[in-house]
């Protein structure tokens, strides 16, 4: 069974930049894992790391330029060029949340951001 993503409140305060943005491209950091015939097993946990190029479309909290190139940490999910939604980032422009933008609406991040210090 998969775990929820981590509550909202818990995330937020380790976010220096949260972008509305789309994926652009993508590069794999780490391998997948791979079969008895050497395909790749796009199903395993956690799917290795990935750089991503986010064409930012709306700034919440930062000042992040239109392209930023960020980091999907070995996860239980892996983005793909076209994913839209809220990305909140470390310090270091890794990508926060157990599954990165589909852990929040955007809304609920306007919402948290409003009552954020």
């Amino acid at each position: 069974m998969a775990l929820p993503p981590e509550p909202l409140d818990e995330v937020l305060p380790a976010a220096r930049t949260v972008v509305e943005a789309e994926v652009t491209a993508v590069r794999d950091l780490g391998a997948w894992p791979r079969d008895d015939k050497g395909a790749p097993i796009e199903s395993a946990a956690p799917r290795p790391a990935q750089q991503v190029t986010l064409r930012v479309t709306r700034a919440l909290r930062g000042t992040p330029g239109a392209e930023i190139v960020v980091t999907k940490p070995p996860a239980g999910y892996a983005l793909h060029k076209g994913v839209r939604g809220p990305f909140l980032l470390d310090a270091d422009a890794n990508i926060l949340g157990r599954y990165g933008p589909d852990s929040y609406a955007v809304e609920e991040v306007e919402q948290a951001l409003r009552g954020a210090p």
